[in-house]
């Protein structure tokens, strides 16, 4: 794969698909599509509905207490949710689930028989399903960056974990 070099330039002004410093959104979107990172669905239930999107800005935020941060676009129809039921979970997919994070992030919501029937949607046949309560939420530019102190670890499936990198969905090999 070849690469092209990065070029840096300073601007007063944003113009179509560029930062106000100058840093175009499309080499910004490329440089992050090169970060791999874990995929997940992050679930809401208000006790009818499950929202869900699949989300790869996840990462662990402090051990004591247990805080995880996960970042969502702040048109997310799962926002809402989270903010009035101050709760959320964190599935974290196995390689197995690339349709499951594709359906999802097409908004066709995960297949009843792998959640619940009532109570935090956790996804059957996940790595690990994060229980938390909502912890704070801070403005991150197009996101909201949403903090949860997880209250209850849920350790499923024994199987390798689903992949996002270069704008598709990997397996660890």
């Amino acid at each position: 794969m070849s690469r092209r070099p990065i070029q840096a330039s300073i601007r007063t002004h944003a113009g179509d698909g560029e930062f106000a410093d100058g840093v175009r959104t499309e080499d910004f979107r490329e440089a992050m599509s090169l970060w791999a990172s874990g995929v997940a669905i992050l679930a809401a239930s208000d006790g009818d509905d499950v929202e869900a999107i699949t989300a790869s800005a996840v990462t662990s935020l402090s051990v004591d207490p247990p805080l995880v941060l996960v970042c969502i676009g702040n048109h997310a129809a799962i926002l809402p949710t989270i903010h009035e039921q101050r709760r959320f979970v964190i599935n974290l997919l196995a390689e197995g689930d690339r349709r499951l994070a594709s359906d999802v992030a097409l908004r066709v919501p995960p297949d009843p028989s792998r959640l619940p029937a009532s109570g935090d949607p956790v996804l059957e046949g996940a790595l690990a399903s994060l229980v938390c309560r909502l912890w704070e939420t801070y403005p991150g530019g197009d996101h909201q960056i949403v903090i949860g102190q997880v209250e209850r670890v849920e350790i499923g499936a024994d199987a390798a974990p689903l992949v996002h990198f270069a704008r598709e969905y990997r397996a660890l090999r």
